[in-house]
């Protein structure tokens, strides 16, 4: 009985703990010497700036401090993400087979813990998780626009972003 309450609870982390779609682009802003001044969902351009959403929060960055923008998150974020999900349904996973392994079967001769069971089961799971978030990592297309401040390399890039903003927006079925 117990294990189905452990399935379904790995089941739910499947669900929930599984990034979200986005509904806006995400994108990251360096200055023109490469540091990050700004990182969040594409909100708006206008003809002088780019608004970015950071949860709740506005932040609008005018075109004359942009050297460049990178769409996508960073390669480290999806091995991170999937190192998270993956010792999680480890540890449950550990959790649920404790009980078949000492279930008092004379075939496995092993009594171990609960503990050791989901810290085993959650490494390997960690191991699998971020190898896959490698790979979604390496498998991603980042782009990358070059304004340097200039406003007629703006006025191009602008278009740019606005299509690649539509197209996520349509593929989601928000437009």
């Amino acid at each position: 009985m117990k294990k189905n309450y452990y399935l379904l609870l790995l089941l739910m982390l499947f669900f929930y703990i599984s990034p979200l779609e986005a509904k806006h682009l995400f994108i990251r802003i360096f200055d023109q010497h490469g540091y990050m001044i700004a990182k969040g969902n594409l909100f708006t351009t206008t003809d002088s700036s780019i608004q970015l959403r950071r949860g709740k929060v506005p932040v609008e960055i005018y075109v004359r401090d942009i050297g460049t923008i990178k769409t996508k998150r960073s390669f480290g974020h999806p091995i991170l993400i999937g190192g998270i999900v993956g010792t999680l349904s480890g540890a449950i996973t550990g959790l649920a087979a404790h009980e078949s392994l000492n279930s008092g079967s004379d075939y496995f001769d092993l009594e171990t813990s609960v503990g050791e069971d989901m810290a085993a089961v959650a490494l390997v799971g960690a191991a699998v998780g971020g190898l896959i978030g490698t790979i979604v990592a390496a498998t991603q297309k980042r782009t990358v626009l070059t304004i340097n401040g200039d406003m007629n390399e703006w006025q191009q890039q602008k278009k740019v972003l606005d299509a690649m903003q539509t197209k996520l927006m349509e593929e989601r079925g928000l437009k």
